[in-house]
């Protein structure tokens, strides 16, 4: 489960409910101030390199020009961003941008979140309506 900001907290939640052993790799959002949790982290999923981060100090809200730089200069082929509460899936030369929206506060009507699914090369994702 990758968590892009804005109460991380709930995988806690999810897993004492679910009873399911949970691994976590999330960023800060915006307005939270622990020193545990990196605002920006990069993982590898199947030779995927995937550069996370709320968004927030990359401008998403006015455009994603920033955020994709900052993703082709760490040469990841998969960018996930939260902080605007819109859903998007993007895929342009060869490289995704990604933001699963929000399944609490959304900011377009959808609220939701993604499914990301990666075998080798093909990468797959979908927007999840709950």
């Amino acid at each position: 489960m990758l968590h892009l900001g804005d109460n991380i907290e709930d995988l806690k939640y999810i897993e004492d409910r679910t009873n399911k052993k949970i691994i976590c790799m999330g960023v800060k959002r915006n307005c939270d101030y622990s020193n545990i949790v990196p605002s920006e982290r990069i993982v590898d999923i199947e030779g995927h390199k995937i550069f996370m981060t709320h968004g927030h100090n990359y401008g998403v809200k006015i455009d994603t020009c920033n955020i994709r730089r900052r993703a082709f200069e760490l040469n990841c082929t998969i960018c996930l961003y939260g902080h605007t509460h819109v859903f998007e899936i993007n895929k342009e030369n060869g490289s995704y941008l990604i933001n699963p929206g929000s399944p609490s506060i959304s900011r377009d009507g959808k609220r939701g979140f993604v499914i990301m699914e990666i075998r080798g090369e093909d990468v797959r994702a979908c927007f999840v309506d709950i």
